[in-house]
């Protein structure tokens, strides 16, 4: 599908009749109207409105990553252009509510190469002269842009066409290729071309060979992630202590601690390490927490230790925003016919999901308690086999507890046929409603251990 950029760097979908329908490779059909305003040079702020078309986008640098945060007057419009981007590798993360969208580069710029890559859509607004467009105080032209790769100093921008094809000559600073006839975004600078070129100022460029080392592993749906640390975007503010007493968890089989901010997914007790989405937010820190903000999360990978009828998990937790299907930890499976449980917040209730499918195909709800805003609970869910004393008759019982308070109950249902992996603090499913099932607050830890029929 061809792609236009809307000036503040946005791409939209051609074939959904906003203006017509093409290939990556050709020209753009006809000349538009296209206009743009550079409202601020530090940071970096740029109106523009093509085809009726209006964004507003701020730049800033973060991380060591571009961060493109733009908003649009409309919100399908704006839907259409969070879908473009999730599918576009050049972006590691991608953060879509209502009229905004936030796309983050997949690799890292130092200072130099960000300062390149704003300066091009400053160049290329400024290059558009004429009068004002309507109501907003535009310099308008008639020009056509196709979502072109954004070359450095030996390129100029033209007003006129930056149309790319497969003669797209690629500079030091934008060197991702995919094949000789598919140029994507500047935003990006990897190599993954056959030849894997790598330039001069390389950006950390994404080889074949890393990919191995890191395992790059695609998720259910969106969701893909590296194996590799994940590093708090504001670690480099912290001074924490990071030592944890392990003894003191000898009955978990998982911890997650949260208390290194270069190390955030680290599981304390085994290899069961969690990992960013690449497409959801940068993860921030507090010395012993991570911070969600209703727009990231992590994802666990599925081990055979979570795929146990018996277990137990705790978590401490400070809600600062009520949820709506807040999920806090979660095994939830996409659609239907699969087993799962979900711990999250619903407004200020703490809700327990709970689905066997050869007992029940639709979830077991079990609301825990309501809970305060910007204070600290524990939740504890123990799940586990015992023995009648009478008949001997194997049976799981479920003790619940939020704050000191017990709730016990028999329990019938199986939920161990697990087939995808966890989630931290946001729906890795990418379902229907993926947008209203991030957790925003703060997680002091999560314990989790597998509980087993042995040693009745």
């Amino acid at each position: 599908m061809r792609k236009s950029i809307i000036l503040a760097g946005i791409s939209v979908p051609l074939c959904v009749g906003i203006i017509g329908c093409g290939n990556d490779s050709s020209p753009a059909q006809g000349n538009y109207q296209a206009s743009c305003q550079v409202v601020s040079t530090d940071p970096l702020v740029i109106e523009s409105l093509e085809q009726g078309i209006y964004s507003k986008t701020s730049f800033s640098y973060e991380d060591e990553r571009a961060f493109q945060t733009v908003v649009f007057d409309n919100k399908d419009i704006a839907k259409q252009a969070c879908s473009v981007y999730k599918r576009d590798s050049d972006y590691g993360s991608v953060i879509c509510n209502g009229n905004t969208v936030v796309a983050v580069s997949d690799e890292k710029l130092s200072p130099m190469e960000y300062k390149r890559f704003t300066d091009m859509y400053l160049s290329s607004c400024k290059s558009i002269g004429g009068t004002v467009t309507g109501n907003r105080p535009f310099a308008s032209s008639e020009a056509e842009f196709s979502f072109a790769e954004i070359s450095s100093s030996s390129s100029v921008m033209s007003s006129s066409s930056v149309a790319a094809s497969s003669s797209s000559v690629k500079s030091s600073s934008s060197v991702k290729a995919e094949s000789s006839s598919s140029v994507k975004s500047s935003s990006s600078v990897k190599a993954e071309s056959s030849s894997s070129v790598k330039s001069s100022s390389s950006v950390a460029a994404s080889s074949s060979s890393e990919k191995s080392d890191f395992g790059m592993i695609d998720w259910y749906g969106k969701a893909s992630y590296k194996k590799e640390k994940v590093v708090a975007f504001n670690a480099s503010e912290l001074n924490c202590d990071d030592a944890v007493d392990t003894e003191s968890l000898k009955s978990y089989d998982v911890a997650y601690e949260f208390n290194s901010p270069n190390d955030m997914g680290h599981d304390y007790l085994g290899e069961n390490n969690a990992y960013k989405d690449n497409h959801v937010g940068p993860i921030s820190a507090e010395c012993g927490s991570i911070v969600l903000d209703g727009t990231n999360g992590l994802i666990v990978p599925l081990s055979d230790v979570f795929k146990s009828r018996g277990f137990v998990v705790e978590i401490r937790f400070m809600p600062t925003k009520a949820g709506k299907m807040g999920n806090i930890f979660v095994a939830e499976p996409p659609g239907s016919g699969v087993d799962g449980w979900q711990i999250r917040l619903d407004g200020t209730d703490v809700v327990l999901h709970m689905r066997d499918m050869e007992f029940n195909s639709s979830w077991e709800v079990k609301n825990i308690g309501q809970v305060s805003l910007n204070e600290w609970h524990v939740v504890r869910i123990k799940i586990f086999p015992a023995k009648s004393e009478l008949s001997g008759t194997l049976f799981y019982s479920m003790n619940i507890t939020l704050d000191g308070a017990m709730i016990a109950m028999e329990y019938k249902a199986d939920t161990s046929n697990l087939k995808y992996g966890l989630a931290i603090g946001y729906d890795s499913m990418y379902q229907e409603r993926h947008d209203d099932r991030f957790f925003t607050g703060k997680i002091d830890y999560i314990r989790y251990g597998k509980i087993t029929e042995d040693n009745l």
